[in-house]
């Protein structure tokens, strides 16, 4: 068997069977490159554009005040032009627990906002499915299959720079289909390719732990201490002293940086004497800020350790930082989220070819797979506008706010399923029902929002937020998109399918 044709078995398999598994993480990965300006539209308090007046210890001082256990640890991080607000962590000692809020920067004082999953939530779908660590293997398995399957689809693309200029719409389904994969494959091949391997990368110790394991005698904490570069303290078991004023430090962090700017600070062992405060710096002037870290006494305010990221950290955060596109600004995460679209296309494209095939040799069993595609590529995409919907119409007072939300993400996905599995039959008439469902969904979140927050688009666009007003713009064009390609698809009849005949039989 020559090389190209042992590949293409490879490529084949190797793309279908985690297909549906990749188009969750690539479309969940593509959205959460705007996950802060999806946290900004879930959250009204922050559609005035107001930037947080509070200082880290006034955060504090709401820490002190409404969290009574003993904590192991907190942290927080000021305002940024993306999250124009203080943001609180922290974990309580005796349960291991972490809680996180957010406060609303209109108020002079701590004030949290409503909780909401925000952005979030699609950057955790991306990397470990909410899954914990199970999730977070099984999408590394999914990325080295990822890997195989590009890595085999440039072997067996002869044609791989005419198939660049080559699209035939109006061609038959299959014709039509291939062409669309190849060009979403080509265009967007050195972006996946890159975003495939440093997926994998940047988790490389969790998914192979042993030479940690061994190397530090099980304790993986001290391996990541020393990698990552901390400065530990032995509790006393003494009660603390006053504590130094927070935005001090970081004021004085700032000068000894020759004006950094500070990203995270954390305090650890809070309730005892021997309590460490840590500044970290954010650098956005290169791909992977370099996490230097200076660590103060809590009670004194005395310079206990000074950490410079060592050059092998500096390198992961740089394919960390590629990969979560955070160097370039606006311009960069645009062009992630446009190859990521692509990518999406490619995994469809790569699919409908594969079921055309079936098709024409009279295989019934593909009105499954069919059910199965409409599940998850139009599933997804559905219980996400569905979440976004949720997050209007739940009451902002309502204790288990971030809860429900999750709920009706995944009660909507169940219902698309269900929907797609009681049509399989009908697929045209199905995906038509899909996508005018989706315009519906998308055309009618700008006008939720803009009665139920009062801060609607135009008002949005009238004082120069763009950033707010991209999630209304991007939701109308998905709309349209929608409902183009339903107009599309009414009284388009289906195609023929071909049957099988059962073979005659002669009798003697």
């Amino acid at each position: 068997m020559k090389l190209r044709q042992s590949m293409a078995g490879l490529h084949t398999w190797g793309g279908l069977l985690p297909s549906w598994l990749l188009f969750v993480i690539i479309f969940a990965g593509t959205v959460a490159c705007f996950d802060k300006e999806l946290s900004r539209w879930m959250r009204p308090a922050l559609h005035d554009g107001v930037v947080s007046s509070l200082g880290a210890d006034d955060v504090r001082g709401w820490l002190q005040q409404n969290v009574s256990d003993e904590l192991h640890a907190f942290w927080m991080h000021g305002p940024t032009e993306r999250e124009p607000y203080w943001r609180l962590g922290w974990e309580v000692d005796a349960t291991k627990t972490i809680h996180n809020v957010a406060f609303d920067p209109r108020s002079a004082q701590a004030e949290p906002m409503p909780e909401t999953l925000g952005g979030e939530f699609f950057f955790k779908l991306h990397y470990n499915l909410h899954a914990g660590d199970i999730g977070m293997y099984i999408v590394g398995l999914a990325g080295m299959f990822m890997l195989v399957a590009l890595v085999s689809g440039v072997i067996i693309h002869r044609r791989i720079f005419k198939d660049f200029f080559t699209l035939r719409p109006k061609a038959n389904g299959q014709r039509a289909w291939l062409d669309a994969h190849n060009l979403f494959g080509v265009v967007g091949f050195p972006f996946h390719l890159v975003l495939a391997y440093t997926g994998v990368a940047i988790f490389v110790a969790s998914y192979m732990p042993a030479a940690a394991q061994v190397s530090y005698s099980g304790n993986v904490m001290q391996y990541f201490g020393e990698v990552m570069g901390s400065f530990e303290r032995e509790e006393v078991g003494q009660p603390p002293p006053a504590p130094v004023s927070l935005d001090a430090l970081i004021a004085e962090s700032q000068r000894q940086w020759g004006g950094g700017e500070a990203g995270w600070v954390s305090v650890h062992h809070p309730d005892d004497a021997s309590a460490v405060v840590d500044v970290r710096r954010r650098d956005r002037s290169r791909i992977g800020s370099p996490q230097d870290t200076l660590s103060y006494d809590a009670g004194t305010g005395e310079l206990l350790n000074r950490q410079d990221a060592s050059t092998g950290y500096r390198a992961y955060l740089w394919l960390a930082g590629l990969h979560m596109a955070q160097f370039g600004g606006t311009l960069v995460r645009l062009l992630y989220l446009l190859m990521g679209l692509a990518g999406c296309a490619m995994l469809v494209g790569g699919l409908q070819v594969w079921l055309a095939k079936r098709e024409q040799r009279g295989d019934r069993s593909v009105i499954w797979v069919r059910a199965l595609n409409a599940s998850v590529f139009a599933g997804l995409p559905l219980a996400s506008l569905a979440l976004l919907w949720g997050n209007r119409l739940i009451p902002a007072g309502y204790s288990e706010r971030a809860v429900a939300e999750g709920w009706v993400f995944a009660g909507a996905w169940l219902l698309v399923a269900f929907w797609a599995v009681l049509r399989r039959q009908q697929g045209r008439r199905l995906l038509r029902g899909q996508l005018l469902l989706g315009a519906l969904l998308a055309l009618g979140l700008p006008i939720i929002n803009g009665l139920t927050t009062g801060g609607h688009l135009l008002a949005s666009i009238g004082r120069g937020d763009w950033a707010l007003a991209s999630v209304d713009l991007f939701l109308i064009v998905a709309g349209l998109i929608c409902a183009a390609c339903a107009w599309r698809l009414k009284g388009v009849p289906a195609p023929a399918v071909a049957r099988r005949r059962a073979p005659r039989v002669q009798e003697a």
